[in-house]
């Protein structure tokens, strides 16, 4: 009887572990795409940004002596 207890929360234990080590690498893992996701969106923000900028003030045409200093 008291071997079957013993058993019973050995199994037990062994379970919850590897639930909390699952559980943990799912956390791991969607955190980890979160941040790529995150880290593309802000990357595409960043160059259409950019481009809009460009578009609203091009650069200055360079004519003569005078806009060089």
């Amino acid at each position: 009887m008291k071997e079957e207890i013993k058993g019973a929360l050995a199994l037990a234990g062994v379970l919850i572990l590897g639930l909390l080590f699952l559980f943990g690498f799912l956390v791991v893992a969607v955190v980890l795409m979160l941040l790529g996701v995150l880290i593309f969106l802000g990357f595409y923000i960043y160059l259409r940004l950019k481009l809009w900028w460009l578009k609203k003030h091009p650069p200055k045409e360079l004519e003569g002596p005078e806009d060089y200093f």
